[in-house]
């Protein structure tokens, strides 16, 4: 009797394997492809937007400045520190710095983009503006340069009167039809479409480092940035550069309605609608203390206990499952033994 329900059994167990396989092959051979495509565009895309900056890298590049004594600090390490101390959010520290050492465009070009980015985060609008036009007194129209000094403009207006960018454009970049109409594989579009397109995005790639809150100038050149994607380039990009901009700044309307607008138009012509988290992924949240990094670095130097790094991230809490672990073992071990006395029972009929 035994001998028979063990065949039954894995009769019923091999039956349950073949229906299995033949529901895979059937589901495999069934798939049906959408209907909706990439849109095809080979002449320019946004690039995926870094937003803040990783923590340990900035750790590493303290712990060695502040080891270092601040009398052997060379020009270069004073130009690090000042860009360090933006990036985990000293701001005053960091104007004082490149305010002190007088950053020279020409020779310390990456610092000096630093401290145009500083004028606009610390609203020294002025100063940055000055130093454009001193730096540049031609500026080429459409240049990362000229895009910096509308943003600067743009700010200093919106601080003098509130909600300025509703009334007024910021980048003051039009839709030219006479690009529309150029061949777009032609040296003349990649120079008055393509080429202004790259650098305004490296300008705004610059902004998103630091900005994580609402704003209505950076959401504006978006937009603005968007009107001329749809013309010139593709819906796709247009799409996404419509999404930075109604992150910035959920109540404008019209970013809201050519968003909705430029989406329709994806769908009529069955172009997939982009993931935008994809181009502009969530931020990370940690906190960087500063001033627990000098004390732990202080403190390993009067220490002989072994050093270990200095956690300076913010550990997330760990939820608990709601119950002790040891009513999970008891009733494992309960279950087992109901287990081996159904099976012991089974075996003596």
């Amino acid at each position: 009797m035994y001998f028979l329900l063990r065949i039954k059994y894995l009769f019923y167990i091999a039956l349950l394997v073949t229906c299995s396989f033949g529901l895979a092959q059937s589901d495999s051979t069934r798939r049906v492809s959408s209907p909706y495509k990439t849109e095809y565009n080979p002449w320019f895309k946004l690039s995926t937007f870094q937003r803040g900056f990783d923590s340990k890298e900035l750790k590493t590049e303290l712990d060695i400045l502040e080891n270092k004594p601040r009398k052997e600090w060379s020009r270069s390490d004073s130009l690090n520190f000042a860009e360090i101390s933006m990036k985990t959010g000293k701001l005053e520290l960091a104007q004082y710095y490149f305010n002190a050492l007088q950053v020279d465009f020409d020779e310390e070009n990456d610092y000096w983009w630093d401290l145009m980015v500083l004028n606009i985060l610390t609203e020294h609008y002025n100063a940055g503006i000055e130093s454009i036009h001193k730096n540049h007194p031609g500026i080429l129209e459409h240049s990362k340069i000229y895009f910096l000094d509308k943003f600067l403009m743009a700010y200093r207006s919106e601080k003098a009167t509130h909600k300025w960018y509703k009334d007024h454009s910021v980048l003051n970049w039009e839709v030219d039809t006479t690009i529309m109409a150029l061949d777009k594989s032609s040296e003349e579009f990649e120079k008055r479409a393509i080429q202004p397109l790259k650098n305004l995005n490296e300008t705004i790639q610059l902004l998103v480092h630091y900005i994580h809150e609402d704003d209505p100038i950076l959401s504006r050149a978006c937009y603005e940035m968007g009107v001329i994607l749809e013309h010139y380039i593709s819906y796709t990009e247009a799409y996404n550069a419509y999404s930075l901009g109604r992150h910035y700044n959920k109540w404008d309307k019209e970013i809201l309605n050519a968003l909705k607008a430029v989406k329709a138009k994806l769908s009529q012509n069955k172009y997939k609608i982009p993931i935008f988290r994809r181009l502009f992924p969530t931020r990370h949240k940690w906190r960087f203390d500063y001033e627990l990094l000098k004390q732990k670095i202080i403190s390993e130097k009067n220490d002989t206990i072994p050093k270990y790094a200095p956690n300076l991230i913010t550990k997330k809490e760990k939820k608990g499952i709601g119950f002790p672990l040891e009513y999970i073992t008891i009733g494992g071990i309960f279950l087992l033994f109901l287990i081996v006395l159904i099976f012991t029972k089974t075996r003596k009929k």
